[in-house]
């Protein structure tokens, strides 16, 4: 194993903890805190979102239940991973709804994860890592992140502490029920319905849905979905509906936890994995032409698909109608591309190339892999800037270049 960037940088809470305090003792009673309890919501989900997907591209092919029975330890990634872009989804369509959607940007250096950074609301404190698929990663760090309830060794949290996702959840839902039962708070008045992302959703091997938020009843609903699908199950709960909202006997998935845990004990094999470096920084890749254009260019698509979300929220869908051009349809669509054809290339391509002995000093030869840091992207011409990037980089990989590949796809995403 590679020594980790962890041991050469400063370690802390993520920003957004300072940015949008919030206390646990006091719960919930006004508009500005529940504003903040929805922000660090999201904070959250998104920490999940590369530490799952860093896990998943150091996965050689989909592992060794590829053509066998089974969903792989890739595909049951692959699946949480959509399911917590529908959770942070979920948690905007509520800032959205109460009036707050405009206090959030995803594309932001103060709410992106910098890794290795602590998980929000957990005690005692989980540190979080990109690190290469492992069983011991997936019990000790996804297990623990997603895990229901405290664990009995654990104690009870310092004050002004959550102990776990599950009661962070719990604090939020009385939260919404309070205030939305208070006619002096009056939460929903500034709903913008038009803008929750409420369709153009896809997830071939997990559940849920958008939905749109707008009262006490569907707002509980949304928070149903996230917590019954991963964060806060009760104990013991090893499936629980596709569709959490109209549940039907029969149609189940396994919760974020237990598909973790049969990865971890093994039922469904890892199989191969690449050598990617624990917790990688850019400056790792410098000396490196080829790991060094790739990095840049992975980095601005990051950036570019939190742009892409931000802009979808932003823009009204009142003109979505079947035959009918609408730009909101087209965001919806392309930013669900851009994650499965730019992003997942790169990142596919990236692990297959060889960086070179550990820059830590390590005795292991490398593969390169992806940072999911935060980069400045231009004011205006984004998508040029993405392509010229493309463009530099095919020198070193032509296989980002022809038909159906990153470069082709780029050149149909919109300029916002």
């Amino acid at each position: 194993m590679s020594t980790s960037a962890a041991s050469q940088s400063t370690v802390s809470m993520p920003k957004v903890l300072n940015a949008h305090p919030v206390d646990p003792a006091a719960g919930i009673s006004t508009k500005e805190e529940l504003r903040n309890h929805l922000i660090q919501a999201a904070a959250v989900e998104m920490q999940t979102i590369p530490m799952y997907l860093y896990a998943g591209y150091s996965i050689a092919g989909q592992g060794t239940s590829r053509w066998s029975p089974g969903m792989s330890a890739q595909r049951l990634i692959r699946s949480i991973v959509i399911e917590e872009m529908l959770h942070l989804c979920l948690v905007r369509n509520l800032l959205v709804a109460i009036g707050c959607g405009d206090q959030v940007k995803f594309y932001d250096e103060n709410f992106m994860p910098d890794f290795p950074e602590y998980m929000l609301h957990r005690h005692p404190p989980l540190l979080l890592t990109l690190r290469r698929c492992t069983k011991d990663l997936v019990r000790d760090v996804f297990m623990a992140f997603e895990r229901p309830d405290p664990a009995p060794d654990e104690g009870v949290a310092p004050a002004g502490q959550y102990q776990t996702i599950g009661q962070f959840y719990e604090s939020l839902r009385k939260g919404v029920e309070k205030l939305s039962n208070d006619p002096k708070a009056n939460l929903w008045k500034d709903n913008r319905r038009e803008v929750q992302y409420v369709s153009a959703y896809w997830n071939k091997d997990g559940g849920g849905a958008p939905m749109l938020i707008e009262d006490y009843a569907t707002a509980e609903k949304a928070l149903k979905v996230i917590v019954e699908q991963g964060e806060g199950a009760k104990t013991g709960q090893h499936t629980v509906p596709i569709d959490p909202v109209n549940p039907k006997p029969g149609l189940d998935e396994l919760p974020h936890y237990t598909k973790f845990e049969r990865i971890a004990d093994g039922i469904e094999p890892i199989g191969p994995i690449w050598n990617v470096p624990d917790d990688p920084q850019f400056f790792m890749y410098e000396e490196n032409e080829t790991a060094n254009a790739l990095s840049k260019l992975f980095n601005a698509a990051y950036c570019y698909v939190l742009h892409l979300i931000d802009v979808l929220y932003e823009t009204s869908g009142a003109d979505v109608r079947p035959g009918a051009t609408s730009e909101r349809w087209k965001l919806e669509r392309m930013f669900i591309s851009a994650m499965q054809g730019v992003l997942a290339n790169i990142a596919e391509l990236m692990v297959t190339l060889p960086l070179g002995p550990d820059p830590f000093g390590g005795t292991e030869e490398l593969q390169m892999a992806p940072t999911f840091q935060y980069v400045e992207l231009p004011e205006t011409g984004k998508l040029q800037h993405l392509i010229d990037l493309c463009d530099k980089a095919i020198t070193h990989a032509p296989q980002l270049g022809g038909d159906n590949s990153v470069r082709w796809l780029l050149a149909k995403m919109p300029d916002v």
